[in-house]
């Protein structure tokens, strides 16, 4: 059973970027470089350390400029990415649909939880100005 669900609701920063670098329960791979590329296209700082340490400097980097929205909204497209290439993976060995299928449901509920958590940062943000 995925604990996705349970870290959106009860986990802290530090719980979300954990389950985000880890494939096995989110779905997704990013890797230090894509951290990185996230940071630089939304002119953010990650530092230079391990991806979870990484994606967690980044939110808080969001987060202070008022950009969390923006950088859910960009993991969520990496989610995206992710079940393309499953499917993609797929096609092209119909043997290895079984393992694609259960990354294709992590990825998918990942997103459904990213959307979630942006539309609560937007109206967080909209409160508040």
């Amino acid at each position: 059973m995925s604990d996705i669900p349970r870290v959106f609701r009860e986990g802290g920063l530090h719980q979300m970027a954990d389950l985000l670098v880890n494939p096995a329960r989110s779905g997704i791979y990013l890797t230090r470089g894509r951290i990185r590329r996230m940071a630089r296209e939304m002119g953010l700082r990650p530092g230079v350390q391990g991806r979870a340490r990484m994606l967690e400097n980044l939110f808080r980097e969001a987060g202070l400029e008022g950009r969390a929205p923006e950088l859910l909204g960009r993991l969520d497209a990496e989610a995206a990415a992710m079940i393309e290439d499953c499917r993609a993976w797929t096609r092209a060995c119909p043997p290895a649909k079984a393992a694609w299928k259960d990354w294709i449901a992590r990825a998918r509920e990942l997103r459904r939880h990213l959307r979630e958590a942006r539309r609560a940062a937007e109206k967080m943000q909209s409160s508040s100005q």
